[in-house]
């Protein structure tokens, strides 16, 4: 992974309602949501390194010049308390480390596909329509 200014990660799960997106709302106003984001070019590359276990999607140039990369990762935080139980060190380290690179995710929650889309903005809307292309051929090949 390259050094850039910021890094947008969306946390992506299959529920009830079917492919859901985790937003957080900035706090200004009741229903601003947004993809997570955070400033990386203050965190070592090797902390930010996720394994082959996420979905690189395209890179954007900001108005200002800089750069920020967004990926995917499937995950369920709701399942977090079972699993601290099993292995509470490992998920200590992990949560820490997710605490430090996205401090925001507790002001956060899961939106149905359909919904996530009309409450981003137009620049996270191609980013989620990408994944959802991704996912959706993702699946369609396990299913062959």
């Amino acid at each position: 992974m390259n050094v850039f200014d910021s890094v947008r990660v969306v946390v992506y799960r299959f529920h009830e309602k079917g492919l859901e997106i985790f937003l957080v709302n900035t706090g200004l106003e009741e229903d601003n949501w947004r993809i997570p984001f955070s400033d990386i070019a203050k965190y070592p590359v090797k902390d930010l390194e996720v394994g082959d276990r996420f979905i690189e999607l395209e890179s954007d140039e900001n108005p200002d010049g800089s750069t920020s990369i967004t990926c995917a990762i499937e995950g369920d935080w709701h399942d977090i308390p079972s699993i601290r139980k099993l292995i509470k060190e490992d998920i200590k380290l992990v949560t820490s480390k997710i605490d430090k690179v996205v401090p925001e995710l507790e002001k956060g929650t899961y939106f149905a596909i359909k919904e996530a889309f009309k409450k981003v903005m137009p620049n996270e809307y191609k980013v989620l329509h990408e994944l959802k292309d991704i996912l959706l051929h993702r699946n369609m090949m396990k299913n062959i």
